[in-house]
């Protein structure tokens, strides 16, 4: 798995720098390593939002919080690690040999809203599937690995390369991240087998 080092100096060899950065924490000098240690955590934090990462996924009961809309049931507080919702649980019911049985799907979000860190919805007892951000490079996947260099790529094109050119490649490096995110989430989802259904534990409780 490649370390935050790899990362920052196979962005710099994307804009056709030769510098091998050391350290970027502390930066080990090198006006490269100051850019990186500067740019590294915007890059990855938006790499993390702009798709739905296995290795970045967590599920969470959410606490109800109180509701002063008009338009949704309930309002919740947003877990203090979300950094981007991706789908709020249905409840589901299946009929099994004459009885109920409750499940959370996650086939389809149910509609929700965000307001700050309030997330409102129609859902009682809501489970929320969420994106969190993930500092510890070795459980990057490979392709996440590349898309994250081009996006760092992005914003180190400008102060290294600098002038129109420099904005050229940082706009080049920074679609060719998206492209190669949008890749590497769609292999994330295909590495599972079928949308999971599962019993949360308020659910359970009832049985």
């Amino acid at each position: 798995m490649a370390s935050v080092v790899q990362i920052c100096n196979l962005a710099l060899s994307h804009i056709g720098s030769d510098a091998i950065v050391t350290s970027i924490d502390p930066p080990d000098g090198s006006v490269e390593a100051g850019h990186c240690a500067r740019f590294y955590d915007l890059a990855r934090t938006a790499m993390l939002e702009a798709g739905h990462w296995a290795f970045a996924r967590k599920r969470v009961e959410l606490a109800e919080v109180t509701n002063t809309s008009d338009v949704w049931l309930y309002a919740y507080a947003l877990p203090s690690d979300c950094l981007r919702p991706q789908i709020v649980l249905r409840l589901a019911a299946d009929n099994v040999f004459s009885f109920e049985r409750f499940t959370l799907t996650e086939l389809r979000s149910a509609d929700y809203e965000l307001e700050g860190q309030v997330l409102r919805t129609n859902e009682p007892e809501a489970t929320l599937l969420y994106t969190i951000d993930i500092t510890d490079s070795t459980k990057f996947t490979p392709s996440f690995v590349s898309a994250l260099s081009f996006m760092l790529a992005g914003y180190l094109a400008g102060p290294i390369v600098k002038g129109n050119e420099g904005a050229r490649l940082g706009n080049a490096m920074r679609e060719r991240a998206m492209v190669e995110g949008r890749s590497s989430a769609a292999l994330n989802a295909n590495a599972s087998s079928t949308t999971a259904d599962h019993t949360a534990a308020h659910i359970s409780a009832r049985t």
